[in-house]
């Protein structure tokens, strides 16, 4: 807030985790200053409308959106979804299965508490309805019952794919599930190797020359705020935020992964809102894998 009421802050970049991006938004459009997010998922974030916030990054809408698309691409027939008793949970289990729906999979939804400690009950009722694939829709954060999906899921006998509802699976993961946990699959918008367009080609090298390693998801999606903010200002011929702010519903550049151009539609999360964004299926094929030794099993693009 500083920058902006005493340094005379026109923007601000590198809008980044849901808590810090919420907070800031708010700050942003109270003093009507632009504000460029690249890597905080709320819906939140461009649901609310406000006019000074846009977001060149991934949103929790467009990775519930690619289950559908994955679903099909897998040819699963049956799919149940455990849905974790929390707002996240339920939203993401609920977005998964009405579209997935829509695509022709027979769904079926469970809720589990997140604090249990004995998913047995609820996997009785899903295995008996032997679905090709089970979801599992938590959040990723620690819980007691987080990893259960996976490890008494396996231990009941399940021998299809357990695709899991956050996107990563790091060393508490395989510390939990041991062995269990090889083939799990979990949807990622950061691919082992990321697909730059020729513009991003530039930043890469010029990244990779500077820092000695390639750059990550979200550093590219912050020089792409960079560029788009320079957008605004040329068109604008001003950096005077009254005069940056009405252009940026039309922000039209090449960015680092893509061609950017905004969404707009008021009363929704597509909202200044970059829809590029591309979603990744991967699949750990031994234990210890990462999002960087992972094999990447499907793509969805963003539209």
């Amino acid at each position: 807030m500083t920058a902006v009421t005493k340094d005379g802050c026109t923007v601000i970049l590198g809008g980044y985790t849901t808590s810090d991006a919420l907070a800031e938004i708010e700050v942003a459009h109270k003093y009507k200053v632009p504000m460029f997010v690249s890597y905080a998922w709320s819906s939140d974030v461009t649901k609310a409308n406000f006019p000074e916030v846009v977001r060149i990054g991934p949103n929790n809408d467009i990775l519930a959106s690619a289950f559908a698309p994955f679903l099909s691409k897998q040819h699963y027939k049956r799919v149940a979804v455990l849905a974790e008793d929390t707002a996240y949970g339920q939203g993401f289990g609920e977005a998964i299965r009405a579209t997935a729906t829509l695509a022709g999979i027979s769904m079926d939804e469970q809720t589990f508490k997140r604090d249990t400690h004995d998913l047995r009950p609820t996997l009785k009722s899903v295995l008996a309805g032997k679905p090709d694939a089970i979801v599992i829709a938590a959040s990723g954060r620690d819980g007691p019952a987080l990893y259960l999906g996976v490890t008494q899921t396996r231990n009941a006998g399940y021998k299809g794919d357990i695709v899991l509802g956050w996107d990563y699976v790091d060393e508490k993961f395989w510390k939990a599930t041991g062995k269990h946990g090889v083939a799990a699959i979990w949807p990622t918008f950061s691919a082992p190797k990321l697909r730059f367009a020729p513009a991003g080609q530039t930043f890469k090298h010029l990244y990779t020359k500077k820092y000695k390693h390639q750059p990550l998801i979200y550093q590219a999606f912050t020089w792409d705020q960079l560029s788009a903010w320079k957008w605004a200002v040329e068109t604008a011929g001003s950096v005077a935020p009254a005069d940056v702010i009405p252009v940026l519903p039309r922000i039209d550049l090449q960015g680092t992964m893509g061609h950017i151009k905004l969404s707009n539609k008021p009363g929704t999360v597509h909202f200044n809102q970059w829809e590029g964004v591309t979603v990744y299926f991967d699949q750990a094929t031994k234990l210890g894998a990462l999002d960087s030794t992972a094999k990447v099993i499907a793509t969805i693009d963003g539209p």
